[in-house]
């Protein structure tokens, strides 16, 4: 298993993970929020399979979510079907939390829907227990409802 800070120049490999309506449109968001520091998107391998990804998110407009240098937003969180339940997921998270920690962030928020019972056992197991707000929001089409947890 490797994690690695995905380049702009590898993003179009997201959609092996994730069904987008429009991907261009994704890979342009992601490329402009990487050049500009916004997010870093890792990613997990094992070999050369791609089987996991996560997003951190270091500013926002809304103070919820992030603050450059202190509070970081993970989100996109996604292990490739096959890999779930196996400890992955658990590791790579608690792996880019270490490396985000490292840079100075102390405190962390996930969004989390409610049906989405493993993400939820992962976030609540390393500290995510703090709810913070309830959110809807839309992306290329589909609408999510979700709790924002905060761990500090």
């Amino acid at each position: 298993m490797r994690i690695e800070r995905l380049g702009t120049d590898k993003i179009s490999i997201l959609t092996e993970l994730f069904d987008y309506n429009d991907a261009e449109q994704m890979i342009s968001e992601c490329t402009h929020d990487i050049r500009n520091g916004i997010i870093d998107i890792f990613v997990l391998y094992d070999d050369n399979v791609l089987i996991g990804e996560l997003h951190a998110m270091y500013e926002c407009d809304d103070k919820n979510y992030a603050v450059r240098n202190r509070r970081a937003y993970i989100f996109a969180f996604r292990i490739r079907e096959g890999y779930q339940n196996k400890g992955y997921g658990t590791h790579f998270l608690k792996s880019v939390l270490s490396l985000l920690e490292e840079k100075g962030y102390r405190e962390f928020t996930v969004g989390a829907e409610d049906d989405n019972l493993r993400a939820l056992h992962i976030y609540q197991t390393l500290g995510f227990n703090e709810f913070v707000l309830r959110k809807q929001e839309e992306y290329q089409g589909d609408a999510y409802e979700y709790n924002l947890y905060l761990r500090r």
